[in-house]
């Protein structure tokens, strides 16, 4: 009878105990101290139907994670409402102190987050920029430059402000990036492309952020990893597109949702450090919503069209497992 190694060309490797599940997939070994073959699988991973959010709306921003969320402004007409996740249901809390705003960032966790630029009307740029203490929101220092279409990254003591653009009916995409030191904004190092509307790594760091997608005059798909003191172009989305929810790291991202010809999607894919592959779709395709949380445990909040203002989606990563191999 033939063997494995006489179809495959390559012996089944002997090990005296199973390696980590994730470690596994796609291996087939031989388990000396069971005496039993064995091979590891991946399911796909999954979104499940999250709790109904209270004040629904698009062009929102979210931190925190897919257990402790945190979601704020929005339109339309433009909204001040906070609302906080605890991993079943939303509650409404207090509002920005500034008026209503769209397109502005947010970063941080449930109980410490910043929010800023955005728009408070039809043209409108802002530069205001508030605290969140886990109870309310406090006036901080301006940003340097108003801007709509902005992405965040990083926690209140050190956040980056990234690209965006400038003027309303004929928009000035921008590569200009702000940090901020806990106190103030100041100039940081500019991308290497001009856009608005980008998904980001909502747990990223001013040392190690990643940026994905995106528009100027069309949607795009581009990638870029920041060190600290320079952005670089790294492999590209699979599918084109901006206005999306972003979470995770620089290392391990996901990316979901969005605006893309000819209208809204569902794509999601996952970053692994080095490329992007496609993965299970949102039950609900929209764009301009938040993301919050990891790669593993994500949270997709509030979007257009209308029918995807209220929801929330929450995804959990691939299961593994190691399977014994029978022989019949």
């Amino acid at each position: 009878m033939a063997t494995y190694k006489g179809i495959q060309g390559y012996s089944v490797q002997k090990l005296s105990s199973d390696p980590t599940v994730s470690e596994a997939v796609g291996q087939l070994w031989y388990n000396s101290g069971t005496g039993k073959f064995k091979v590891g699988t991946q399911d796909a991973g999954t979104w499940a139907s999250g709790g109904t959010i209270t004040n629904g709306r698009y062009d929102l921003a979210g931190c925190g994670l897919q257990s402790a969320g945190l979601i704020f402004g929005g339109a339309v007409p433009f909204k001040q409402f906070t609302e906080k996740y605890d991993g079943t249901t939303w509650t409404e809390v207090g509002n920005l102190t500034s008026a209503g705003r769209a397109g502005g960032l947010g970063t941080g966790t449930q109980d410490a987050a910043i929010a800023a630029g955005g728009s408070g009307g039809p043209g409108a740029r802002l530069t205001v920029s508030e605290t969140w203490d886990g109870t309310s929101w406090s006036e901080a220092n301006d940003m340097l430059v108003a801007r709509i279409g902005i992405m965040g990254t990083g926690i209140t003591a050190a956040a980056l402000g990234i690209m965006g653009n400038t003027n309303g009916p004929a928009p000035t995409y921008q590569k200009y990036v702000e940090e901020y030191d806990g106190t103030c904004w100041c100039e940081g190092n500019d991308t290497n492309t001009a856009r608005g509307y980008v998904g980001a790594s909502g747990k990223g760091t001013v040392t190690a952020s990643l940026i994905f997608g995106g528009q100027t005059t069309v949607h795009l798909g581009l990638t870029e990893v920041y060190d600290g003191s320079s952005w670089s172009e790294v492999a590209d989305l699979n599918q084109i597109r901006s206005r999306g929810g972003g979470s995770g790291t620089s290392t391990a991202a996901l990316y979901f949702g969005g605006a893309a010809p000819p209208g809204y999607v569902g794509n999601t894919e996952i970053w692994d450090g080095t490329s992007w592959t496609a993965t299970t779709n949102l039950t609900n395709a929209r764009e301009s919503l938040a993301g919050a949380g990891t790669s593993s445990l994500a949270l997709a909040a509030a979007g257009a069209p209308a029918p995807g203002a209220q929801l929330t989606e929450e995804w959990t990563d691939p299961v593994y497992a190691i399977k014994t191999v029978t022989v019949s």
